[in-house]
């Protein structure tokens, strides 16, 4: 499989991948471009073609290094959130701000794998399966991965006297 097989046959799951951890059209324009770049310049690299768990793996690693490179509008652009609309008062819509932006803090304070694994699978609401594709492991070892992400989280999260829900 050349490059342009590759583009043709991958380009739409990449970008629907990269939209959902981005949320940003342009961003995500951004990142497909330098993922499918990336292919093009490693492509001899390999004894087989790249596939696409190995393009979602560029495009993650690319999002996270824009992340760390952008730390200050990295917060406006992930919403770990779903809350709904409520007539809530404006004190209560400040503590649930603060508590968003904590969990978004410990969140990103978690090591990589399990950082991703969050992301996966309740953000980007991701299957078991399609977020161990993203990851590039097993089912099992994903379920495992979340599993103590979840703990860190939870344990994080209690000793600011927060609860995880």
């Amino acid at each position: 499989m050349d490059i342009d097989e590759l583009y043709r046959a991958y380009v739409n799951d990449v970008y629907r991948f990269v939209f959902s951890l981005t949320k940003n059209k342009y961003l995500t324009e951004d990142i497909v471009q330098e993922t499918f770049t990336r292919a093009y310049l490693h492509v001899n690299n390999f004894n087989s073609p790249p596939n696409k768990a190995w393009l979602f793996t560029v495009s993650r690693n690319i999002f996270y290094d824009y992340i760390r490179t952008n730390k200050s509008t990295s917060d406006k652009e992930l919403n770990f959130s779903r809350l709904p609309d409520s007539d809530e008062s404006p004190e209560e819509k400040l503590f649930q701000k603060e508590n968003i932006k904590n969990l978004h803090e410990e969140i990103m304070n978690l090591q990589e794998n399990y950082r991703t694994a969050i992301i996966c699978f309740y953000v980007r609401e991701l299957s078991y399966r399609e977020a161990a594709i993203a990851m590039d492991v097993t089912e099992t070892n994903f379920k495992s991965i979340l599993f103590r992400a979840k703990n860190k989280l939870r344990q994080s999260l209690n000793r600011k006297g927060e609860r995880l829900e």
